[in-house]
């Protein structure tokens, strides 16, 4: 599992403006910014050093925006996170389609000149040496830092040429962000402050920005309030944020259930989903099951999600160069598991904890030390998994939702090692 960043390498930037000269006052935005910087300094959540956390509040001038931004960024080293937080009011030049953040002074007729650029955003977070990097805007038609109404207008998640760099806004391109003035924070940010303190039950510990997204979501199409957006690259989504504390212990990686010989068993059956698939995560998918029993169900992943992360940032710590050109998977919505499927050098003893799959195929426990990798022939990696409750999995295949495939796993295996 991914660990929290190192939060002495780390820098966050929290800008919010409340107090207007021409537009509408955000009383709860100063309470944005306390309640923000309070959850990424709790020991028990992050423990940022609160020097490290930089809160610039009801700026005048775009200039007073921009100086502490730089800073932060420059600061954030690497191992660490880069997080960049803005509430406020959000103008869109009419002119040229591009967001604007605004400030106490700005005009709104010339926010071209009295509002901070978005650009200067994306320019501070490209320049940061920071290993992992997150913007989050709460503030209205945020949605245009992902989208943009034109082509000239790029999103800081496609043009990082980096891994792990994602954005999340309040709201869509063409969305006014939610402030009810009866709530201590706005809507976006009160979401957000909820599930990063309260955690989330069942989820992934550390918090990722994927999983906490997720959260924010549903809690804002409950209470129909305008859907926040996400853009990640690379392993964005990936990116822990704070301990879960809904969780009350880290939960060891569930050992699949043991292969049971004979035609009962499924393990090592590459299956497509067929025209009866029911199942939003099935839908398309390309599944290996690496074990099967009747009577305890069975564990598969995805073979059709590759990505373009390394084995060294999946374990974030040195990997035995075995394994350093292995390729990794997304293998499913269960994210806090990683599977290592790895085939052994043809003289060498079977590592301990081996499971074998099939044709010379089985899942290694991870992580794995150099003694370990330098048995492995070959490896792929997959970063979550698919469970199947007793009897599911037969029930799937009997209603044609998957079909089982003409592929042979050892086939595909090789296939992804370029032999």
């Amino acid at each position: 599992m991914a660990q929290l960043s190192d939060p002495l390498r780390s820098q966050v930037a929290l800008v919010g403006v409340g107090a207007y000269t021409r537009l509408p006052p955000l009383p709860a935005v100063a309470n944005n910014l306390t309640g923000i910087c309070d959850v990424l300094t709790d020991d028990r959540l992050w423990g940022l050093p609160a020097d490290n956390c930089r809160i610039v509040a009801d700026p005048k001038t775009p200039q007073e925006v921009d100086g502490p931004l730089r800073r932060a960024a420059r600061s954030a080293g690497v191992g660490g996170l880069l997080l960049v937080y803005f509430a406020g009011h959000g103008l869109v030049d009419a002119r040229t389609g591009e967001l604007h953040l605004a400030v106490r002074e700005t005009d709104r007729e010339a926010a071209y000149a009295t509002a901070v650029p978005y650009e200067w955003i994306r320019r501070s977070v490209l320049a940061s040496p920071a290993s992992r990097r997150v913007v989050i805007l709460d503030c209205c038609y945020a949605g245009r830092a992902i989208s943009g109404m034109g082509d000239d207008l790029t999103a800081v998640a496609d043009e990082v040429e980096i891994d792990r760099t994602c954005i999340l806004v309040a709201t869509s391109p063409n969305r006014v962000a939610l402030a009810p003035p009866d709530e201590k924070y706005t809507a976006f940010t009160g979401a957000l402050v909820g599930v990063l303190r309260e955690g989330v039950p069942d989820g992934p510990d550390p918090l990722d920005v994927a999983t906490v997204y997720d959260e924010v979501l549903l809690d804002m199409r409950r209470k129909a309030r305008p859907l926040p957006e996400l853009r990640c690259r690379n392993g964005g989504e990936r990116v822990p944020l704070v301990r879960n504390l809904a969780r009350p212990a880290r939960r060891p990686a569930p050992a699949p259930p043991a292969v049971q010989p004979g035609p009962l068993s499924h393990a090592g059956s590459v299956l497509v989903a067929g025209p009866a698939v029911s199942d939003d995560e099935l839908r398309g998918a390309t599944v290996a099951v690496l074990a099967h029993s009747p009577a305890t169900g069975a564990m598969g992943v995805r073979l059709d999600r590759p990505t373009t992360r390394s084995a060294q940032e999946v374990f974030e710590h040195p990997t035995p160069a075995a394994l350093a050109f292995a390729p990794v998977f997304d293998g499913g919505p269960v994210r806090d598991v990683v599977i290592l499927l790895a085939a052994p050098h043809a003289n060498a003893r079977r590592p301990a904890g081996f499971r074998p799959v099939h044709g010379g195929l089985g899942t290694v426990a991870v992580p794995v030390d150099g003694a370990t990798a330098s048995t492995l022939s070959a490896a792929c990696l997959f970063v979550g998994y698919l469970g199947w409750r007793p009897g599911q999995l037969e029930a799937e295949l009997a209603a044609g939702e998957l079909v089982v495939s003409g592929t042979q796993l050892d086939t595909w295996f090789w296939q992804q090692q370029g032999r």
